[in-house]
C-alpha cells in the first residue's frame, strides 16, 4: 500500500474523497487529512508520504507553495493537483515542480480513479527500479568488499564481475578511507547518520561507490585525488554532511588503473589510518605525501628521549619566559618521541612526563606558579585524538605560562643569562645550554658574556656557586651537603674551586664563624 494525505481547506471535500474513492482497491492508504498547506509540510514531514491529493486554494500557504517547500527536501513524493480553476498557469506552475497529475473541481470520481491507477503504475515502476538498484548496488560493495581482501590470483575474477556495475570517466581508480569521530560527545545515533550521508555522497554526487568495511567509510573513487580541486571538493563534502557536531579523519591510498589492484590502494589508505592520532582532523591524507617525519613504522627505530633533559629544557625556557623557546622545546619534545614509538599511548605519556616535570621544577622555584592550576591541562592531554591538538592545547598553555614569567624578556641576553645562573646555580648549567636556548653561538654567547661582565662564563657560575656555599655553610651545614646544593656532586672538587675562590677550605668556614667574615667574594 502506498501512503497517501488528502489536502483541501473544505472539510466536506476532504471527506467526501475519503468515502467516494476505494483507496484500498487501487493500492493507497489515506494516512492524514489536513486544511491547509502548512500543515500538510509539517505532516509530510511526520509521515513520508508516497503521495499527497492537494487543493492549489488554501488559506495560510496555498498548494503550490507547500508542494514547493516539500520539494526541497523530497524529489519522490507524488503530487495529484485539485483545482477549481482552469488556469494554465496554475498548470504551467506545477508541470515545473514535477506533479504527477491535475484534476478540476467538480471531481468526476472516474477520472480521479484512472489519475490515481496512473500514479500507482508509475510509483510501481519507481519501486522496481530501486529494488533493482538497491541489488546492484549490494552486490556492487560486496564486490569491491572481496577484492580489498582477495588474494592476487582471485583478483581477475572479481574484477570482471565488478567492472560491469562500475563506470570511469579515467582510467585510473583509488581508495578513500573515512573514519568519524564524536567531537561534541554527539551520541553513536549522530555517527550512524553521519556514514550514512557520507554513503549517499558518493552516488548523489556521482563521484565514486561507497561501502563501509569496520570502522570506516570507504570510497571507490572515480577521479584522482592528487589533483588538487578532487581534494578540495572531496574534503568540502565531508565537512558538510558531518556538521559541527562531527570530525573525521581520511586517507587515500596509491592511484592504480586496474579493478584488480584495488587491494594496494586500500592497504595504503588503511596503513596511513592505523597511526590516525599523527594525522590531522578534517583533512584527506594522501598515501604519497611524509606524515610527521615518515611516521615510525617500527618501535625502537631511535633510541629513547631523554625525557629529563627536555623537561628540564622545557623548565628552563618558562623560567626565561621565552615563549618561541616553549614552542621549540615542545616540538623537540614530539618529535623524539614520535621517532622512539609512535602509539598514541606512548607519546601522550612521554609529552605528559615532560610537562609534570617541567611545572613541578618551575613551581618550585616561583610561588606564583601552583603546579595544581595545570591538572587540567595533563589530563586534557590524553583527551585529544589527534597529536596536533595535543601540541596545541600544551603551547597555548605553556606560552601563556611563559608570558606572564617573562618580565626580564626586555633585559639585554647577557643580564638574563646572569639572572638565570643566580636562580639556578645549584643545577648542571653549562654555556652550551644557554647558546641554545638563546640561539646563539656558543663562542659568540661566551665572548658578549666576558664583555660585559668582565669574567667567562664559567668563571661567573663559580663565583654565584661559592658565595651561596659560603651563606649555608654559615648556616651549619655539613660540607658535603653544601657541595651537592650549589651544583658540586664531587666534594674534592668543590674543595678545590673553594680554596680557589676563598683561599681557605670549607671547613675553616663553618667552624670558624668570626674568621670566616673576613673571607669576602665580590657579588657578580
Amino acid at each position: 500500500m502506498y501512503k497517501v494525505i488528502v489536502a483541501d481547506d473544505e472539510p466536506a471535500i476532504r471527506q467526501g474523497l475519503l468515502k467516494i474513492v476505494d483507496w484500498e482497491a487501487l493500492g493507497f492508504c489515506v494516512v492524514g487529512d489536513v486544511s491547509n498547506g502548512i500543515k500538510t509540510v509539517a505532516l509530510h514531514q511526520e509521515l513520508s508520504p508516497d503521495l499527497i491529493v492537494i487543493d492549489i486554494r488554501m488559506p495560510r500557504m496555498d498548494g503550490l507553495q507547500a508542494i514547493h517547500e516539500i520539494r526541497k527536501t523530497d524529489g519522490d513524493c507524488q503530487f495529484l493537483i485539485l483545482s477549481g480553476y482552469a488556469d494554465f498557469a496554475y498548470a504551467k506552475q506545477a508541470i515545473e515542480m514535477n506533479v504527477s497529475g491535475y484534476v478540476l473541481k467538480p471531481i468526476d470520481v472516474e477520472e480521479l480513479k484512472e489519475e490515481l491507477l496512473r500514479i500507482r503504475a508509475k510509483l510501481d515502476r519507481q519501486g522496481r527500479a530501486k529494488m533493482s538498484e538497491f541489488h546492484a548496488d549490494a552486490l556492487r560493495e560486496e564486490l569491491i568488499l572481496k577484492l580489498i581482501a582477495a588474494d592476487p590470483a582471485d583478483a581477475p575474477e572479481l574484477e570482471s564481475e565488478l567492472a560491469p556495475l562500475t563506470s570511469f570517466a579515467g582510467k585510473s581508480k583509488q581508495i578513500l578511507l573515512v573514519e568519524a569521530e564524536d567531537i561534541s560527545q554527539a551520541g553513536l545515533v549522530y555517527v550512524e547518520s553521519v556514514k550514512t550521508r557520507w554513503l549517499e555522497l558518493a552516488e548523489t554526487e556521482g563521484l565514486g561507490y561507497g561501502f563501509q568495511t569496520g570502522p570506516y567509510i570507504g570510497f571507490l573513487l572515480k577521479e584522482d585525488l592528487n589533483r588538487p580541486e578532487a581534494q578540495n571538493e572531496w574534503t568540502r563534502l565531508l565537512q558538510d554532511a558531518c556538521g559541527l557536531k562531527m570530525g573525521f579523519t581520511a586517507a587515500a591510498g596509491r592511484i592504480v588503473y586496474e579493478l584488480a589492484d584495488l587491494r594496494q590502494s586500500y592497504e595504503d589508505a588503511l596503513g596511513l589510518l592505523k597511526n590516525r592520532f599523527l594525522l590531522t582532523e578534517g583533512q584527506i591524507h594522501m598515501a604519497t605525501e611524509p606524515v610527521l617525519s615518515d611516521i615510525a613504522t617500527e618501535s625502537n627505530r631511535h633510541a629513547a628521549p631523554d625525557l629529563e633533559a627536555l623537561a628540564t629544557k622545557l623548565f628552563y625556557m618558562l623560567d626565561l619566559g621565552r615563549r618561541e623557546g616553549v614552542a621549540e622545546t615542545l616540538e623537540e619534545a614530539g618529535r623524539a618521541l614520535v621517532a622512539y614509538d609512535s602509539s598514541e599511548t606512548a607519546i601522550k605519556t612521554g609529552l605528559a612526563k615532560v610537562l609534570s616535570v617541567a611545572l613541578s621544577k618551575l613551581a618550585a622555584l616561583h610561588q606564583c606558579v601552583d603546579i595544581q592550576e595545570y591538572a587540567p591541562l595533563l589530563a586534557e592531554l590524553y583527551q585529544h585524538a589527534h597529536y596536533d591538538r595535543v601540541m596545541s592545547a600544551a603551547q597555548s598553555q605553556l606560552a601563556e605560562l611563559a608570558g606572564r614569567l617573562g618580565a626580564n624578556g626586555s633585559l639585554p641576553v647577557v643580564k638574563q643569562v646572569m639572572d638565570f645562573i643566580q636562580r639556578h646555580y645549584h643545577e648542571n648549567l653549562k654555556l652550551e645550554t644557554m647558546a641554545e636556548m638563546y640561539n646563539y653561538n656558543k663562542g659568540y654567547l661566551g665572548r658578549m658574556f666576558k664583555q660585559h661582565t668582565g669574567e667567562s662564563f664559567h668563571t661567573f657560575l663559580d663565583k654565584v656557586r661559592i658565595q651561596q656555599a659560603i651563606r649555608l655553610l654559615k648556616e651549619g651545614r655539613k660540607v658535603y651537603e653544601v657541595s651537592e646544593l650549589v651544583g658540586y656532586p664531587n666534594v674534592d672538587y668543590f674543595h678545590s674551586k673553594f680554596k680557589k675562590y676563598v683561599g681557605a677550605s670549607p671547613s675553616s668556614i663553618k667552624g670558624a664563624p668570626s674568621k670566616a667574615t673576613t673571607f669576602s667574594l665580590e657579588t657578580p
